[in-house]
């Protein structure tokens, strides 16, 4: 049965897609079975994946939460690649998911019940969450098992953990007890810079135990890979971006299956 991981922040800009393409690469890298699920209607995790709306005219995410295809009939290969990781992708039609799911019987959980059919055939399933706090990101949070929230390093990085908390707690006390935060990621961190190191301290001294150790450097080759839709270690291997998501990779491993 494979282990769900939503990567959720209501921020933009702060690595929550290039942390769940990249981690997926690097987990599929060290022998497991990934599959990533674009929950963001953006589609920045889709084309990172290699998916052109205009070429792959193929069911997404929206069509799955609208009842209308089969998550199995949604599953394409990372760039067309046989040896790498399988996505569902989503396109700007998920927008209309928050409006058409509000009348939904069993609302919360359409996207758990999609997953389950695909459970068995994976060790990890990566969630790429919206930037906000409708309806879709609580589907994606009832349907995880863990909570992985990228931050980044920059004087307001707190901002907004309150938010995130109370609907964590929401969602764990509500609709899903085994909902765990399993850490807090820093990226575009500059260990040169005292305003990181202040908010990696702020962060320690908040969520004691929650920081993961793997900090993801400031790195241009990170910054090039989505536009050239690929994941650091097709485009860069040799670069601290790749080195760095390969320790996070290691470092989750041992967390959840330790």
């Amino acid at each position: 049965m494979a282990i769900t991981i939503s990567f959720l922040n209501f921020k933009g800009g702060v690595g929550k897609t290039t942390s769940t393409v990249n981690l997926a690469k690097a987990l599929h890298m060290m022998k497991r079975k990934v599959l990533v699920v674009d929950a963001d209607a953006q589609g920045n995790s889709s084309r990172m994946m290699g998916f052109r709306m205009e070429k792959d005219k193929v069911n997404t995410l929206y069509d799955v939460l609208a009842g209308t295809a089969d998550i199995k009939e949604t599953i394409l290969m990372e760039n067309d690649l046989d040896d790498s990781f399988d996505y569902v992708p989503a396109t700007t039609s998920l927008y209309n998911s928050e409006q058409e799911l509000v009348s939904r019987t069993g609302r919360e959980m359409l996207l758990k019940r999609a997953l389950d059919e695909v459970n068995s055939f994976y060790d990890y399933i990566l969630i790429d969450c919206p930037p906000n706090n409708g309806l879709v990101t609580v589907n994606t949070m009832y349907a995880s098992d863990y909570l992985i929230i990228p931050i980044n390093c920059e004087v307001f990085a707190l901002d907004g953990m309150g938010v995130i908390t109370a609907k964590y707690e929401e969602v764990k006390k509500l609709l899903n007890p085994r909902l765990e935060i399993l850490g807090y990621v820093l990226s575009r961190y500059d260990r040169r810079l005292s305003l990181h190191k202040e908010a990696l301290r702020q962060m320690e001294k908040t969520f004691p135990d929650k920081v993961f150790q793997t900090r993801i450097r400031t790195n241009i080759q990170l910054a090039e890979s989505p536009a050239r839709r690929m994941n650091i270690f097709d485009y860069a291997p040799e670069s601290n971006g790749a080195e760095d998501y390969k320790k996070l990779a290691k470092e989750l491993i041992k967390k959840i299956e330790k």
